[in-house]
């Protein structure tokens, strides 16, 4: 059974618009030209990002609390 969805490349990696099953198969198809983006969706995508990279932040900061907190 076939089913297709759409993503875009951002720093080398495929970012599907939505979730896929775990351990799916896929075939990777280069498109000719630029995807049309909807702004709302491309609203989104710019919304996870900036969640994921505040997300890092703490983690990375919690992880430096830690090794101070181990030098001690």
């Amino acid at each position: 059974m076939s089913n297709t969805t759409w993503g875009v490349v951002k720093d080398g990696v495929i970012i599907p618009v939505k979730a896929l099953p775990e351990g799916a198969r896929v075939e990777i198809v280069i498109c000719d030209g630029p995807l049309e983006v909807p702004p709302e969706l491309q609203a989104e995508f710019d919304a996870w990002e900036l969640a994921s990279s505040h997300a890092l932040d703490l983690v990375e900061r919690h992880a430096g609390q830690e090794t101070d907190n181990a030098q001690r």
